[in-house]
This record gives C-alpha cells, structure tokens and sequence, in this order.
C-alpha cells in the first residue's frame, strides 16, 4: 500500500472568481531484489491489451500496480506533500490526477491514458465516472497537483522542452518523451512533435489550427477538462483576461497569449464563434460541459479528468 503520511497538505487558495464558463500505488522502489522481483511479476500479470475491458472493478492495491523499481508512487493513500510533485514530468502529474478517476471508472479519450490504465488489470472503465469512489483525500489531492502542474514556470517548461529536444537529438524518442513534448506544446503555445512521432497534434497542441474551421474528428481524443480548456484558449488567443487563478497561470506560459484590459467579445472572428460553437457541440455530446462541482469551487473542472 502507498506510504502513509501525518503532514497535511497546505494548499493554496485558489480565487473563485469565474474563469468564464462558456467563454469558456504505484508502490515505491523495493528495498531487497525479492521484492523487485515480486514487483515486475505483478507487473507482467496486470498487464492486458489496450483493447480489452476488465469485467470487474477493483481497488489497485500496491501488488497490482507495475512499476520499474525505480518508479515514484502515482497514487497516494494519504495527503499529497509538495516533495511528492517536485521534479514531476508534466505526464507523471497527468497520470498521478487521472490516476484518481481511474480507480472510479472513468474512461479516457486520450488514446495514450487510455492505453496506460487499460494495461493495469484493476481499471475497468464504465459509461459514467462513479463520484462515490473519489474520496475527499482524493479530491483534495487532484487539486493539489493541479495546482502545481499549472504553476510551472514558462522558464521552467522551456528547460524541460530543451531536455526533450535534446533527448530527441541523440536518439529515436521514446513513447514517454513524446506525450511529453505533446503536453509541452499545450503549455508553451507551439507544436514541439513531428510527423510519426507519438499523438497527433490536437488543436490544444498546435493552436494555429484554430485559424481555420475546426473539425468533430480533431477533437475526438480531447476529454470534457480539455474542451473547456481549448473554448477557453480561443477567447485568450484573442486577449481575454481571466480572474481564476489556475486558468490565468495556465495560459500566461503560452508564447501568444497577450492579455488585454480592452478585451471584448467584439475582437472573435466568424471562425472563433463558429469553433466555439464546434467545441460545445461535443461538450454537449459528452454530457455538457464540465461543471463546476461545488466541493471544488470555481476551480473544479480544471482539475477533472
């Protein structure tokens, strides 16, 4: 099982001011070899293929979960301390949030989150997340490392951008690596992958594809969190500032974001209503958008799967 802690988490306030709503374990490395061995046996008997389903729900338990015996926890059991997120990869703190839906069934649109999980033999994905297997520790804790993943520094995703490129330059790049540049493109405001090389670049990766009509098709791996995000990020292409806290840091690292106090409505071209439009309409098909949900505050959304 996850390692207990007695330290709370101190988390940070976040504002509740309106972000704009339609403007938009793994246990830790064994101490003996036995217990590496038993690690990588349990690991080669969880794994399933990416297009099979589980036909029962279980709780991971640390047994269950592969990892290189190396490999920091993704799930903890006890209140997330800022030691646990330092030095994270932004796909390590993608799979450490996402991890806690998974263990209440969520499904994933994103064929690289949907491929991890399914290969861990207690994810069994269902129709609608069960709300009722997220704890309060679990809520608390997938604020938390939202928190952090959107307080990253544009200094500090550059360095981990050219790390990458780097790693990229010396060798074939590793499926991890891809995602990685995938998320980082998000993050910087520029499509960092290239042709065959991990995922597809989504119109969250490479947002000079918001310059034409978007397509359903483009958006079909992006979950309801990421829709909100992309609605959200035609308004900022256009200077729109925003209160909430979180949404504000995630976009301020993006190098064409150009807040305006001037800002209105009035500066959308006919293409960004039309995409507008285009989004919502797979928002509604997935549900609607995602909600608010009143534990979290203003915040909640940003922090949902």
């Amino acid at each position: 099982m996850p390692i207990s802690r007695r330290a709370p988490l101190l988390l940070i306030a976040l504002s509740v001011a309106s972000c704009g709503d339609d403007p938009a374990a793994q246990s830790p490395a064994s101490a003996s070899a036995s217990q590496a061995k038993t690690s990588a046996a349990a690991a080669s008997a969880s794994q399933v293929t990416a297009s099979a389903r589980p036909t029962a729900s279980a709780t991971p338990t640390a047994s269950q979960q592969p990892a290189p015996a190396a490999a920091r926890q993704l799930y903890y059991e006890a209140p997330i301390q800022k030691a646990d997120l330092e030095g994270r990869t932004l796909r390590e703190l993608a799979l450490m949030r996402n991890w806690i839906y998974a263990r209440a069934g969520n499904p994933f649109r994103k064929p690289w989150l949907d491929e991890f999980f399914r290969s861990h033999a207690w994810y069994a994905p269902k129709d609608k997340l069960d709300e009722s297997k997220i704890s309060k520790l679990d809520k608390d804790n997938a604020r938390a490392i939202a928190e952090l993943d959107a307080a990253i520094t544009r200094e500090d995703l550059e360095k981990r951008r050219d790390a990458v490129l780097a790693r990229k330059a010396a060798g074939p790049l590793s499926k991890e690596d891809a995602i990685e540049l995938s998320l980082l493109s998000q993050r910087l405001g520029a499509w960092l992958g290239g042709e065959g090389e991990g995922p597809s670049a989504t119109p969250l990766d490479d947002q000079k594809k918001l310059d034409k009509l978007l397509t359903v098709e483009e958006l079909s791996t992006l979950s309801r969190r990421d829709l909100r995000i992309l609605r959200n990020t035609i308004y900022a292409r256009r200077g729109r500032p925003f209160e909430s806290a979180v949404v504000k840091s995630y976009f301020q690292t993006a190098s064409w974001y150009k807040p305006s106090a001037d800002y209105h409505d009035g500066m959308l071209t006919e293409i960004d209503r039309k995409n507008i439009a285009i989004v919502r309409s797979v928002e509604d098909s997935l549900g609607g958008p995602a909600h608010e949900n009143p534990e979290y505050g203003k915040e909640g959304w940003f922090v949902q799967a």
